[in-house]
């Protein structure tokens, strides 16, 4: 599960990195990394735990700028360790401080934030994607002598997104939150948004007011309480208030509130379980997982639709391909073939030498059967001299692309926020059209060379039929026109003449009408209905399918991968197997 949200999280940001600022999906996402940031860490901190079960309370304090975080960071420990300032924002690493640790017990939080640089003091530097862990003595309160206090920053100014994935990540391997605000922030829409965030993870909170005077404590602590109660499920939390202070709050002028924080983050900590860190985990992934993946399933679902368009196309391509070649009368070729394969096992005599020694020579290759002369000139683009059925495929192609390319561009206004998607696809489609082509030429030469066996089976069991009717072969025999169709038949072989005058050739008409009306007449129709299935099979799986089709729908995978998840339906059914189970 955490390698899925890992990967979930690095598209997000890869994404959201290259997507141009006021894009919808740039607008959709921000929240939805926010939470999957999150997710990351505290699934993080379950493999953390199950290495070190003895990893030390971590006590992390939270809030809005300019509410006094590290003077309550102070204050916890008694003494000035975090650096303080009126400047709004003025921390913005988190700092932590392991009270009664040594070197060794700090190793394994040094891990957790594997990835970020750490320094003994995280003021005064520019980078954000740092961490400090200092080692702190305090003998006042052995309760809280094995753990870490950190101190974090903001999530509400300008500069907050640039710092809030290690805050984040602090805020995961927290223990226990200590949320600190103040009588101006406290009612904040980005204080309730964390809270919100953060209430799957279950951590004890303690809440520190600060900035409030006596006579307006009891009112505020009731509006907190009922703002509380309205975003949050769990029992309102233990509330420390703290007056204005015009030389601030500090841990000589705050004894107090000293007390009152170990007091009660001693009761919060009395709560915290981590052996049931698993289950929160899956009630956080749980609550996010339809956001995290809507938009991977809507580009799952733009690549179905693109899959469907392309069947389609095919479909209407192969349409074309059954009427105006199949199912026309005067394009059909393929049964003439095989006549002209018939004829050179019909041992005439006079004939049969010449075609046997012709056989030898060619070894009847299709390339002449489809003739050298007038075809070079077909292949030349010289459509005249071209067979009908490869004239045919020829205009299927055109086709198939147009209307591929139409079906795209309608697409463009049916998914809003993913313009882009379409509109790349629709440039690929054009600029390796010349790509296309080729594959799709090359699969059309393929598919006539194999077929050509088809045919001479074809042949093969019409002259077996006829041999199993002996006067229709005798009378066949001993037309005259039999050997003159074998003779034109030799000159389609060798390319003396193209398929059309060969099919028109009074001879060969005379044979056909022979045939058709002979015993032989019902055969001769179940074998070209049987060609024609075949020729249809064929075009649809050599060409289509096994090439083309296959080609076209692998054009997501060649997209810019910058601004797409890529993420498979089985990846995510796979993951989502494991949230079920988890």
């Amino acid at each position: 599960m955490l390698d899925f949200v890992r990967l979930l999280t690095r598209r997000y940001q890869t994404i959201l990195s290259h997507t141009r600022d006021g894009a919808p999906i740039k607008l959709l996402d921000n929240d939805t990394l926010t939470s999957l940031v999150l997710s990351e860490a505290f699934l993080e901190k379950g493999e953390l735990l199950e290495r070190h079960p003895s990893l030390p309370v971590q006590i992390v304090v939270i809030g809005p700028t300019q509410v006094g975080k590290s003077s309550v960071v102070n204050v916890l420990l008694g003494d000035e360790y975090a650096g303080v300032s009126p400047l709004a924002g003025f921390t913005t690493r988190p700092q932590g401080f392991a009270l009664g640790l040594q070197d060794s017990d700090c190793s394994v939080i040094h891990h957790f934030f594997q990835g970020y640089g750490s320094i003994r003091s995280a003021e005064g530097t520019t980078q954000y994607d740092i961490y400090s862990l200092r080692l702190i003595s305090t003998p006042e309160h052995p309760t809280f002598r094995s753990c870490v206090v950190w101190d974090t920053p903001d999530f509400d100014s300008i500069d907050a997104a640039d710092y809030s994935d290690n805050l984040l990540r602090t805020v995961a391997l927290a223990d226990l939150i200590l949320l600190a605000v103040s009588k101006e922030k406290y009612a904040d829409e980005t204080v309730w948004n964390m809270l919100s965030l953060i209430e799957s993870l279950k951590q004890p909170t303690v809440v520190f007011l600060n900035k409030v005077s006596p006579e307006h404590s009891r009112a505020v602590i009731q509006s907190f309480s009922e703002k509380w109660a309205h975003s949050r499920s769990d029992p309102m939390p233990s509330i420390v208030s703290a007056a204005f202070l015009n030389e601030g709050l500090s841990p000589k002028n705050s004894v107090r509130e000293h007390d009152q924080l170990i007091d009660y983050l001693r009761q919060a900590n009395l709560s915290v379980n981590r052996s049931a860190h698993r289950h929160q985990c899956a009630a956080l992934l749980k609550s996010h997982w339809t956001s995290w993946t809507d938009a991977v399933r809507q580009e799952q679902k733009m690549v179905i639709e693109w899959h469907r368009l392309v069947e389609v196309a095919a479909s209407g391509a192969i349409e074309i391909y059954e009427r105006y070649y199949l199912n026309h009368p005067q394009h059909f070729e393929t049964l003439k073939r095989a006549l002209a394969e018939l004829l050179t096992l019909l041992e005439v005599p006079g004939v049969a030498p010449l075609l046997m020694k012709t056989r030898q020579l060619l070894t009847w290759p299709v390339r002449y059967l489809l003739g050298l002369g007038r075809h070079e000139s077909a292949d030349s683009g010289n459509e005249a001299g071209t067979s009908q059925e490869t004239q045919v495929l020829r205009r299927m192609l055109d086709h198939y692309l147009i209307h591929l390319s139409d079906a795209v561009l309608s697409k463009r206004t049916d998914y809003d926020g993913h313009e882009h998607w379409w509109n790349e696809i629709s440039s690929l489609l054009k600029t390796e059209q010349p790509i296309f082509t080729e594959s799709y030429n090359r699969a059309v030469r393929g598919y006539q060379t194999e077929f050509h066996h088809e045919i001479e089976a074809a042949a093969h069991r019409l002259y077996d039929k006829l041999k199993q009717q002996p006067a229709t072969l005798n009378s066949l025999r001993a037309t005259r026109v039999t050997t003159d169709a074998a003779a034109v038949a030799i000159a389609l072989k060798t390319g003396g003449i193209g398929v059309q005058d060969f099919i028109i050739t009074p001879a060969v008409l005379s044979l056909t009408s022979f045939l058709t009306e002979s015993a032989l007449g019902h055969y001769m129709r179940r074998v070209e209905a049987e060609l024609k299935q075949r020729q249809l099979n064929a075009v649809r799986t050599q060409i289509f399918d096994s090439v083309l089709s296959q080609q076209l729908k692998s054009l997501p995978t060649r997209m810019v991968p910058n601004n797409k998840f890529n993420i498979s339906e089985i990846s995510l059914r796979e993951a989502e197997a494991q949230l079920h189970e988890f």
